[in-house]
């Protein structure tokens, strides 16, 4: 697997930092969470930098975090949910890795998400129509990846099966 970087995109609740953490421990890489990266620069959780700032500034910030954690090489980063809205952001990872979206139904994602205070998004709660209603949006943007999985249903193990044996077969 001639491969820089492995970006895995996708909706919160779909997989990207548990699977990301496995399959950067099969590959030997570095795990690199973008979320995790935007508060160590700022100090402040992503849900405070949402409270005082607002989504367009913590978007300016994931960007400028992920042109800088992109250039290295050997690591498996997590995006959030949110980061393959902006163009730039997408033409960055494919520029310096492979794009993995994973998905889930919305069921799992419910599941998944409830409860968590920190995903500023769903602060209000977990509505079932709020996560359709934001897939939907992020559909497209979802949609351009080099490859898509499945995490419904599956176990972690799985998942990073069938995203390593893709990976080998992407050209």
């Amino acid at each position: 697997m001639n491969i820089r970087n492995i970006f895995l995109t996708g909706f919160m609740g779909c997989g990207k930092t548990t699977v990301g953490h496995v399959l950067a421990q099969r590959l030997g890489w570095e795990f690199v969470d973008l979320d995790h990266a935007i508060v160590e620069e700022v100090g402040m959780s992503v849900k405070e930098i949402f409270a005082a700032h607002g989504e367009p500034y913590f978007r300016e910030l994931e960007s400028r975090v992920l042109v800088r954690i992109a250039a290295g090489s050997g690591q498996v980063i997590s995006t959030g949910g949110g980061a393959v809205i902006d163009r730039g952001n997408r033409a960055v990872m494919r520029q310096y890795g492979r794009i993995v979206n994973l998905k889930a139904d919305v069921p799992t994602i419910v599941a998944r998400v409830s409860g968590n205070s920190e995903r500023p998004l769903l602060a209000d709660g977990a509505s079932v129509e709020k996560i359709r209603t934001m897939l939907k949006a992020r559909e497209e943007f979802y949609a351009d990846a080099d490859l898509r999985i499945d995490t419904t249903g599956k176990d972690v193990a799985g998942v990073v099966d069938e995203l390593i044996d893709s990976l080998k077969r992407y050209p």
